[in-house]
């Protein structure tokens, strides 16, 4: 059929698709464990600051009522610290995503893309979604509506599309936000100079970027960012864009699962077999050196 892809042509495209899911996946699963940990630090079920104070205050009855203010303000700072050292162990976390599985996932599905075109698959794609501002391209992604049961090959590609965006949003936009948010240092973006070009069909793909530009100078002491990063710390805001994150990672496993289920119904069950066992093999996650000039704890 026309604008259908060979078999041949589909079983490379199958075997990118299974990678990304099987890389996407634990990423997002770990991205919903660090959001579960934060929460628990938000609202932890027993007041470990109050619990403090009070424990400092009976101190303070037993030594010198004159120490107790004292004691207060140590115990508070004290927590200060705990609570510091507990958010840097989070972002060491979420950075081993930035720096991992994300990187991968958004390659490969990349590649399906590329390879989609190049084999001369009808595509449908989205051009309008390069365009789109970050926070704009997270509500169209959220709004988008594709067949809740995709059957063609066209269809799965445009799972694969959909799929792409939200890994690279979730990995240039709303993990390092986080990160930058949680510990006042933005992650330093991965730049991939590898990839192949690709097919004008699917250019305004691999030319999309969506990584912050490099903030400027503090206009008001002229020092570079990482001195000034400190002042952009606020948990809430980072929880806010974690739970985007999630989100997006979220509808990315959907969109690749989808498309490998489709994609594999055109193929031989025990060719998918094949390249399933052999994608669980090659889809490792790597441990890789946290984010630069953070101290995990």
């Amino acid at each position: 059929m026309a604008g259908e892809v060979s078999k041949e042509a589909l079983e490379s495209i199958l075997v990118h698709a299974m990678f990304a899911a099987k890389t996407v996946r634990p990423q997002r699963d770990r991205l919903l464990e660090v959001r579960r940990r934060l929460q628990q630090q938000l609202n932890p079920s027993d007041d470990d600051m109050t619990a403090g104070l009070r424990q400092s205050a009976l101190d303070a009855e037993h030594i010198n009522l004159a120490f107790a203010a004292t004691l207060n303000k140590l115990a508070v700072e004290r927590m200060k610290v705990v609570v510091t050292m507990k958010h840097c162990d989070l972002a060491c976390e979420i950075s081993k995503v930035y720096y991992d599985g994300m990187n991968d996932g958004a390659r490969a599905i990349a590649t399906c893309l590329d390879l989609a075109a190049r084999s001369g698959a009808r595509l449908d794609l989205s051009p309008a979604f390069a365009a789109m501002p970050d926070e704009q391209l997270h509500d169209a992604l959220l709004a988008q509506r594709l067949p809740a049961r995709p059957t063609t090959q066209t269809e799965a590609f445009a799972r694969v599309e959909a799929a792409f965006y939200a890994v690279k949003l979730c990995k240039e936009h709303h993990i390092p936000s986080c990160i930058e948010h949680l510990v006042g240092v933005r992650a330093t973006p991965v730049t991939d100079e590898s990839e192949d070009p690709v097919d004008a069909s699917t250019e305004h793909v691999a030319k999309t970027d969506l990584s912050d530009p490099a903030p400027a100078a503090d206009a008001a002491t002229g020092e570079p960012p990482q001195a000034t990063a400190n002042r952009s710390v606020d948990v809430d805001k980072a929880r806010d864009y974690l739970d985007r994150a999630c989100t997006l990672a979220s509808l990315a496993v959907k969109h690749i699962d989808l498309a490998v289920a489709v994609i594999s119904t055109f193929l031989d069950p025990n060719k998918v077999a094949s390249l399933s066992e052999f994608t669980d093999t090659a889809a490792s996650i790597s441990e890789v050196p946290a984010l630069p000039g953070l101290i995990c704890c």
